[in-house]
């Protein structure tokens, strides 16, 4: 979060909510965290579900270390493609319009990368079976080092996976959400690889 403070998000909205605000033309505090997380842990290979506005994967482009840019690989997946206009500002980000758990889409995602990924990070339908379907499907495929899933507290689905996954995982799966300041709706972080 420190190293990703320090990272200009000026232009990474968080866009449209569901909350007490319409829309967000700020960043939300835990792109600091994926920002953050990305340059600190050297990241270049990700896949994102669930774009929304697109912040989210703008901050974890502007984390990439510069030395790594060229070679880095961003794919994100959503069933609307919202914010073209800002999307053209980062043409190194694949976007796949789709529902994740499709095949055809899952397989346009999985061709997007050779072998192993950085970081698989998770923020969709906040769902138990929607959530572990995303995990099992990818995870399983791209063999990712981090597994970041946003809203782990959202909801009792989401608690019950986030409970399982850490069983599964032990001290490899962190709970981030009062470092990633998203004390209410969660984050957690999952070391695989």
């Amino acid at each position: 979060m420190a190293v990703g403070s320090r990272i200009d998000l000026s232009d990474c909205p968080y866009g449209e909510t569901t909350g007490p605000s319409a829309f967000l033309k700020r960043p939300a505090n835990y792109y600091f965290f994926l920002a953050g997380l990305t340059r600190t842990e050297r990241l270049t290979r990700v896949l994102e579900i669930g774009t929304n506005y697109g912040g989210s994967i703008m901050s974890i482009a502007k984390g990439i270390p510069e030395d790594l840019a060229r070679e880095s690989r961003l794919v994100t997946i959503d069933i609307l493609l919202k914010n073209d206009k800002a999307f053209r500002q980062y043409p190194n980000i694949r976007r796949i319009k789709g529902d994740s758990l499709d095949g055809d889409t899952a397989c346009k995602a999985l061709e997007s990368f050779e072998g192993q990924i950085d970081l698989l990070y998770v923020d969709s339908i906040h769902e138990y079976g929607h959530t572990k379907g995303n995990i099992d499907i990818y995870a399983g495929k791209l063999n990712p080092r981090y597994v970041v899933l946003d809203d782990i507290r959202q909801c009792i689905d989401m608690m019950k996976l986030w409970m399982e996954l850490k069983e599964e995982f032990g001290e490899n799966a962190f709970d981030a959400s009062n470092v990633a300041i998203r004390k209410g709706a969660g984050f957690g972080v999952i070391r695989m690889g």
